[in-house]
């Protein structure tokens, strides 16, 4: 299979997945010219911001040990007579970021078109689902506490530079993502630079310490299926186009539609394999994170261009 964009990232696709992938984290220094190029610039982020559409929850601010709550760096818009809160404030951003906090900028494929594909073509590789997630933080700061998340990560460092450590992975599946206590030993302790690629294994605890300069990095995240995500596409798997009542309003009624369910299980879980079940589960999480015409041809461009309507700067300027 071809892995192009994963190539960029890791290098030797092979070695990554066979070595690394949800097993050990991993730094990757590519040789000038041959590593990931990040699609989401500083000044598009500005621009996003000073734009005012940017807004709770695709923005956020933290800083460890200190939660920053989003009326310290949002404003209240009103259009049309409606106010709307949590629209991102220039102002407030540029202070808290002086402080030593952290701005996050969340899921960045559903608005910026170039971020989405890249995790399109992640996707596509990969098949599972991939976000992406934008840091920047100030010299000497963390943004967040050690903590595991529940998708395997892929950063690239942007602009200056970050102190990471990465711990354990846990011991057994009953655990849970967000801020954990003792993430177990290290397993990595590096500082990443600009073009550089840190691969961190789902679940591995890890946190960062802000460098030389503004440090920004580019995070997405890989997302996996879990039991629930299993046992919904089982379901799917059989009783897809089996006709059910709603509303059974007797017990020969009952019975019989419990009898349907058995006849169609015993009929159909001869033929399921567990790899089935799984890739049905990793396709159905695909689907349910993707974003509605991102990436296509902008629907009212193409509207004016099946009308035959001038647009463009051509168009305006003639206008």
């Amino acid at each position: 299979m071809d892995r192009e964009e994963l190539t960029r990232w890791v290098g030797d696709t092979d070695a990554f997945l066979d070595d690394r992938w949800q097993t050990a984290p991993a730094l990757f220094r590519h040789r000038p010219g041959t590593g990931p190029a990040a699609p989401l610039t500083l000044e598009e982020i500005d621009t996003a911001v000073a734009g005012g559409l940017l807004r709770v929850p695709h923005l956020e601010v933290a800083r460890a040990g200190d939660p920053v709550h989003s009326s310290r760096y949002t404003r209240a818009r009103t259009v049309a007579g409606v106010t709307t809160p949590g629209y991102a404030d220039p102002d407030r951003l540029r202070r808290l970021l002086a402080e030593g906090a952290t701005l996050v900028l969340r899921n960045v494929e559903h608005w910026h078109p170039a971020t989405r594909e890249l995790t399109g073509r992640l996707e596509e590789e990969l098949g599972r689902r991939a976000e992406a997630f934008f840091f920047v933080t100030p010299p000497g700061a963390q943004g967040l506490d050690l903590h595991r998340d529940d998708a395997d990560v892929l950063l690239l460092q942007v602009t200056g530079s970050k102190r990471w450590t990465v711990r354990d992975r846990p011991d057994g599946p009953d655990w849970s993502p967000g801020a954990t206590g003792d993430g177990g030993p290290v397993l990595l302790a590096e500082t990443v630079r600009p073009g550089e690629v840190l691969y961190i294994p789902r679940g591995s605890a890890h946190e960062a310490v802000g460098g030389d300069g503004l440090s920004s990095h580019l995070s997405l995240t890989i997302r996996e299926v879990g039991t629930q995500n299993l046992f919904a596409a089982l379901q799917r798997l059989l009783l897809d186009s089996l006709p059910l009542p709603a509303r059974p309003l007797d017990d020969a009624a009952l019975l019989a539609t419990a009898e349907l369910l058995l006849e169609r299980f015993r009929a159909r879980l001869p033929e399921l394999t567990a790899a089935q079940v799984l890739a049905h589960a990793r396709s159905a999480q695909r689907a349910d994170g993707a974003v509605p015409g991102l990436g296509a041809d902008p629907g009212l461009a193409a509207l004016a261009e099946r009308l035959g309507t001038p647009h463009g700067p051509a168009a305006g300027a003639a206008a």
